[in-house]
């Protein structure tokens, strides 16, 4: 009998953001017959939550962190032992594991998804040029135009390597809130918005918009993290705190854009987002800060609605255009849903890094 198939994963974190959850529908889109093999090297698990039924996966605890070295050898040690037919890594708090998949010359897939703050604006030279002396003939995986010519043009890595495969959405689950249900007109409108309380996302820039915005108007934050109690003291000293709502992270976002009228990204560091293509595959319209591939992928009508990153005044004139206009409202939505259903329908987008994992393992 043949040895099972065995693909290793090695995140910095297995928390439930973009990169994890677009793991979690690969490993529903590729079926049966990988064990896939997970590490987190930060510990946190959370996104295995929505693992799917059935599914062949596996959790190894990360080696004790050292220096750069020490991890590598520890890393390697780790990789030696299970054999994997592909190793693929995530982002930069995987680089060390790149390295000893390469010093093993086992089959390697890079992701890149996007920055930290400190690398948002201006990457260190330090990181770009370890990033080419891993990377260099590894297939590299980014999801927007903006990163892959930071590919290209800084980490010196050549063009036919970096593949530029967005993420997609489940047309099926993520659904406009006319066919999914609808809800009184009487109530408050709410701006909606999915992500992580930390300090890429900016939340901090969103409640001094939403503070100019009507007061018939509700904002609701779905989402965990280490700012969550500086955000609520925020609210407060705003005088918004009672039209404001948080909601801890869920397994399944879907319900929760059902409940928005509008959402909104204030993200200072974005490609782009899952949550993005998720509004837009609900037909919501979008009040979004300039980052990444953001302005290019909503449709020309949005454009007004586009702030720049860290622009209270800006974000809240756009989300005051949406809520003041309900024609507007439902013109964008259904343009938007257009646009994910011609460009980012979920099989379509996953079948793209299936085929490039595929042709790439042993």
């Amino acid at each position: 009998m043949s040895a099972p198939v065995r693909w290793l994963h090695v995140f910095a974190t297995l928390g439930a953001g973009g990169p994890q959850v677009r793991a979690m529908q690969l490993l529903r889109h590729l079926g049966p017959g990988i064990e896939h093999v997970l590490v987190a090297m930060d510990g946190c698990t959370d996104v295995l939550a929505q693992a799917p039924a059935g599914a062949t996966v596996r959790v190894l605890q990360a080696p004790a962190r050292g220096g750069v070295l020490h991890n590598v050898k520890a890393l390697q040690a780790l990789l030696a032992a299970e054999q994997p037919d592909l190793v693929l890594t995530y982002n930069w708090g995987a680089i060390e594991a790149a390295w000893a998949a390469r010093r093993l010359r086992l089959p390697l897939v890079h992701h890149e998804d996007g920055f930290l703050p400190d690398e948002a604006q201006r990457r260190h030279l330090r990181r770009s040029a370890l990033r080419w002396w891993v990377l260099r003939g590894v297939p590299v995986v980014v999801p927007s135009t903006v990163l892959q010519g930071i590919a290209v043009g800084e980490w010196r890595l050549r063009a036919r390597d970096v593949h530029h495969l967005v993420n997609g959405v489940d047309l099926a689950r993520f659904v406009p809130r006319g066919e999914a249900g609808s809800q009184s007109i009487t109530r408050p409108l709410v701006i909606g918005t999915v992500g992580g309380l930390r300090p890429e996302k900016d939340h901090a820039t969103l409640l001094a918009a939403f503070a100019q915005c009507p007061e018939s108007a509700h904002l609701q934050i779905v989402g965990g993290g280490p700012l969550a109690d500086a955000l609520r003291a925020q609210a407060a000293r705003l005088g918004v705190a009672e039209r404001v709502r948080f909601v801890d992270p869920v397994a399944d976002t879907a319900p929760c854009y059902a409940q928005f009228d509008a959402f909104t990204l204030s993200s200072r560091t974005e490609q782009l987002p899952l949550v993005l293509l998720e509004a837009m595959a609900c037909g919501l319209p979008v009040a979004a800060t300039d980052v990444g591939d953001v302005r290019a992928t909503l449709p020309f009508e949005s454009g007004p609605c586009v702030a720049p990153p860290g622009d209270v005044d800006a974000l809240a004139s756009a989300l005051k255009l949406l809520l003041g206009n309900a024609g507007l409202r439902r013109s964008l939505g259904q343009k938007h849903r257009a646009v994910v259903e011609a460009r980012f329908a979920a099989d379509v987008c996953l079948q793209r890094f299936a085929d490039l994992y595929r042709a790439t393992a042993r």
